[in-house]
């Protein structure tokens, strides 16, 4: 992984376990208290929302940076991190879901998480040649270059460009 996005990335490590620490916190000091948890955990899921918008923003902006040649991968991060929000305030507020008539709670979320999940499918599905190879440069697998120029991978017979036989390395 690139080194400017793990900043992001850690910022949001540090802000999810501060989080945790102050339902932690919270849970052994405000047991007594009536009613109090319900309003702890959305003021904490709210928070946690708060978090993954801010590492989205973060996030893409070094994405910008480091792999300008695949904008579709900022696309990709932000409906990740929208369907997480979904999911994240779903759970916030499910306490309150019976309070809404004929499950309407349960039919507006479902809704609300299909949007991502068909967006991300509709860039997945456009972009699969630009997503394999971005993966593959993470790939740790030794490349040799053929005589016409491609790099190939080491366990490679034959060129992936122009079908010449790989020399063998001694």
């Amino acid at each position: 992984m690139k080194k400017e996005l793990l900043k992001p990335i850690i910022n949001a490590i540090f802000a999810l376990f501060l989080i945790i620490l102050v339902k932690i916190v919270a849970v052994v000091m405000l047991k007594e208290v009536r009613g109090v948890n319900t309003l702890i955990d959305i003021a904490l899921s709210l928070a946690v929302v708060i978090v993954l918008l801010t590492f989205m923003q973060e996030f893409n902006k070094q994405l910008e940076i480091s792999s300008p040649e695949f904008p579709q991968l900022r696309q990709i991060v932000s409906w990740l991190i929208f369907l997480l929000v979904v999911l994240t305030i779903y759970g916030a507020f499910s306490p309150f879901s019976g309070d809404l008539p004929y499950g309407i709670y349960f039919i507006i979320f479902f809704i609300l998480a299909l949007l991502p999940i068909y967006f991300l499918w509709k860039i997945l599905y456009k972009n699969t040649d630009k997503i394999s190879s971005f993966i593959e440069s993470f790939s740790f697998e030794e490349k040799t270059r053929c005589s016409c120029g491609m790099e190939n991978p080491e366990s490679a017979k034959f060129c992936n460009s122009c079908g010449l036989p790989m020399q063998e390395k001694k």
